[in-house]
């Protein structure tokens, strides 16, 4: 009877451990999956903080440089922008010029920082292949842009030698400007281009807050004598 029961035992732990050592492997394989996720959560969220890192510093690289000339801002401005927006309709340009020193004593250094809209843009010759040149033509641009000039002949705030409130919230230092104008783009080829992916030529036409001023005060002073031509290119690398 005994000898029965102890070969029952055996039988009974002998189906047992199969079952046992299963369950066992499941667990250590579900801890291994668990354990595998943990891993791969950890190192979708680096992966995460390290694009978005990319992307922040990635913005901060210029999309084009450009060359101004006028445009109440020096005889000849060069600097680097921004185009940002869903279809690029946005600007900004951070520029600096220079003014020769004409009359007076020394030339002059001026820093313009540029913000321009462009609603539109019309192909010209929509049917190119990508092997070919193609134009683009922008029938408007507009500009608002502060401009200022460094050297002590310029102040912030009204000089005493002046009326009482006779420059009152302005100042030759700053310049706050308008200016209207066209592009005609060129869009390089794909085998032809080396450092610039599109070429923009483009005029405007502006003023200034101070010329605004002098023109609704009643002076001797017309349209015509507040607006100001200005020419430029643009040369995009992204």
């Amino acid at each position: 009877m005994k000898l029965n029961k102890f070969v029952i035992s055996i039988v009974l732990l002998a189906c047992a451990v199969p079952v046992m050592a299963e369950r066992l492997q499941v667990a250590d394989t579900t801890s291994g999956i668990d354990s595998i996720n943990v891993q791969q959560d950890n190192e979708s969220r680096y992966e995460r903080n390290l694009q978005r890192k990319q992307k922040v510093w990635a913005s901060l690289i210029p999309t084009h440089y450009l060359i101004q000339n006028a445009g109440n801002m020096g005889v000849l401005s060069a600097g680097i922008g921004w185009s940002y927006g869903k279809t690029r309709k946005w600007e900004t340009d951070l520029l600096f010029g220079y003014i020769p020193r004409h009359d007076s004593s020394r030339g002059k250094l001026t820093t313009t920082l540029k913000v321009n809209y462009i609603p539109w843009r019309i192909e010209l010759n929509p049917n190119s292949a990508e092997e070919k040149w193609h134009w683009k033509f922008e029938p408007l641009t507009a500009s608002l842009y502060l401009n200022t000039v460094y050297g002590h002949e310029f102040w912030k705030s009204q000089p005493s030698r002046y009326p009482d409130k006779y420059y009152e919230f302005m100042s030759t230092k700053f310049r706050l400007n308008l200016a209207l104008g066209q592009r005609v783009m060129l869009k390089i080829a794909e085998n032809k281009r080396k450092r610039h992916n599109r070429i923009s030529f483009f005029y405007e036409v502006g003023t200034c807050d101070l010329y605004i001023r002098s023109l609704f005060q009643g002076q001797d002073v017309s349209v015509g004598d507040i607006l100001g031509l200005s020419l430029g290119v643009k040369f995009y690398t992204l």
